[in-house]
């Protein structure tokens, strides 16, 4: 936020100095007009621009935080039928789930950041589908079970694909193009007032205001990167339970 707060300014305080040395570019009162027509609209169109899609950022993040959320949810709902199974195969899976959970947390969503997921957890989980179809149910319980088991098992998988999928969404280049030429054409624009103490003070807080909303669009557009990213906390908490679950 800091960094791009104090671009904005440098930028908007330092190209309109440049500019003004041109002698056809000296600032004075028709200068002044033209620039307050200009400025208006062309501010109020690009905060209304950032605020739209900050605003989809937002509700892309949330929505991959449910993602996760109903991930964990859903391997949780697996190994609890995989216990109520109860047979020594069903354990065999449950410990293999243990260890795919431990290498979505430690190994796969680092990856995340870069857009893909993880080879070792991909097969981690292909052997746990290939087990449960291995699954033999010789009760009227057991193969009501086993029905449960094989959709949870595919519901898993259908988040595990969902969530890298939406590791790689991101606002289009084309929406950052539009934003850095209205800058642009601000910066160009201040360049028509004189430098009085209200100029130098107005530049400043508009400087603060599109570095701190635009800084958050950076932050929350990839939600699996930065400081801000999720995390895999609700995995961690299923993982935890699963250790202690004995019924």
């Amino acid at each position: 936020m800091l960094f791009f707060i104090v671009m904005i300014m440098i930028a908007m305080d330092g190209f309109p100095k440049l500019l003004q040395l041109l002698p056809f570019l000296a600032p004075g009162d028709e200068s002044t007009k033209s620039g307050l027509s200009l400025f208006g609209p062309i501010a109020s169109s690009l905060g209304l621009l950032i605020g739209f899609l900050l605003n989809q950022a937002q509700t892309n993040f949330r929505e991959v935080e449910g993602i996760v959320s109903t991930e964990s949810a859903r391997i949780n709902n697996l190994d609890r039928l995989l216990l109520r199974f109860g047979s020594d195969k069903a354990l065999e899976v449950r410990a293999q789930l243990r260890a795919y959970i431990e290498s979505v947390i430690q190994v796969e969503w680092p990856k995340l950041s870069e857009e893909q997921g993880s080879k070792e957890t991909h097969m981690l989980w292909r052997s746990i589908s290939q087990n449960v179809f291995k699954l033999d149910p010789s009760t009227q319980r057991q193969v009501a079970l086993y029905a449960d088991i094989i959709k949870k098992s595919e519901e898993v998988a259908e988040s595990r694909e969902t969530r890298i999928d939406r590791s790689e969404k991101h606002l289009p280049p084309l929406f950052w193009v539009v934003i850095f030429l209205c800058l642009g054409a601000l910066v160009c624009l201040n360049a028509l007032f004189p430098r009085t103490d209200h100029y130098i003070f107005g530049l400043t807080i508009l400087s603060i205001a599109y570095g701190g909303l635009i800084s958050l669009l950076v932050i929350t557009d990839k939600p699996f990167k930065g400081q801000n990213a999720i995390a895999p906390v609700a995995l961690s908490k299923v993982l935890a339970s699963i250790k202690t679950r004995v019924e």
